[in-house]
């Protein structure tokens, strides 16, 4: 008999869209990650003299005003997107999984304070906060990173909470607490299994929601300093060019859209694998 993840593992070979998207976000990677090194230029190499030129067969997405190759720079910054979308959603994920575990499994008093710090810390504006922390701290994209993370933890606590108070009740749990173990082998042996579904599905959907919050940072001019750059920061330079060189927005624009959308469908692909109801 399969297991549980190897029926889900059928279930989502079996989903056309979800494997096209899966396909067309590893495609996309794999072009960020080496794209630059095949490239005759660099991220950062300025040709004043050549200025900003239409796509041709020497540059394919064309150069920007500084005379910098679009393919090449729009490669680096998914480079950087990436980066923020997975190491922001890893720190996410970590602090809201520890939290939402320890509050659903203790609960009482000690639920009740910790959900209400929760609540406390949705009614900030996410975004201000972030842009708060990005201007005290100087724009460091370490630092970046923690930032976006550290203001979307929140919804995966409650959805964490959410499955903890559910599964305390059932009868495994129970007799791990008749058989003496402690509550953090509970919570690590039996707990954080059953909840892997639910995590890996909103870890795929939170990568999307963090890069759009990245590319919204950028778009203010808070994100990435320059000469690196992502593709929110390509987008802001291309837009204030749109009526000239409509170029500059539409290839980094496009490369952005195909991953939302990938990124979504795989999600969408993962929830009815792990949940068939």
């Amino acid at each position: 008999m399969s297991s549980p993840q190897q029926q889900a593992l059928r279930r989502f070979s079996k989903n056309r869209a979800s494997v096209c998207a899966l396909f067309v976000l590893l495609t996309l990677i794999l072009a960020c990650v080496i794209g630059p090194f095949f490239s005759p230029y660099t991220h950062d190499e300025q040709n004043l003299n050549l200025g900003a030129v239409a796509p041709n067969a020497q540059h394919w997405f064309g150069t920007d005003v500084l005379g910098r190759d679009l393919l090449t720079r729009t490669l680096h910054g998914g480079r950087i997107s990436f980066l923020v979308g997975i190491i922001a959603t890893f720190v996410s994920l970590t602090v809201g999984v520890i939290y939402g575990t320890i509050s659903g499994y203790l609960g009482g008093r000690v639920d009740s304070a910790m959900m209400r710090l929760v609540d406390t810390i949705y009614a900030l504006p996410f975004v201000i906060f972030v842009i708060l922390l990005m201007t005290l701290f100087g724009r460091n994209i370490l630092l970046l990173f923690a930032a976006i993370g550290m203001v979307e933890w929140l919804s995966m606590a409650r959805i964490v909470r959410g499955q903890v108070l559910t599964l305390k009740q059932q009868t495994f749990v129970q007799a791990a607490r008749c058989m003496g173990q402690s509550t953090t082998s509970i919570m690590s042996r039996h707990l954080l299994p059953n909840m892997l579904g639910i995590i890996v599905i909103y870890a795929t959907l939170t990568v999307p929601n963090v890069m759009l919050l990245e590319a919204f940072i950028s778009f203010l001019g808070l994100g990435i300093q320059a000469p690196n750059t992502s593709w929110g920061d390509l987008i802001q330079s291309g837009a204030t060019t749109l009526e000239t060189h409509p170029w500059q927005l539409f290839f980094p624009a496009m490369m952005f859209s195909l991953t939302l959308f990938a990124l979504n469908f795989l999600g969408d692909g993962l929830r009815d694998a792990f949940d068939p109801r």
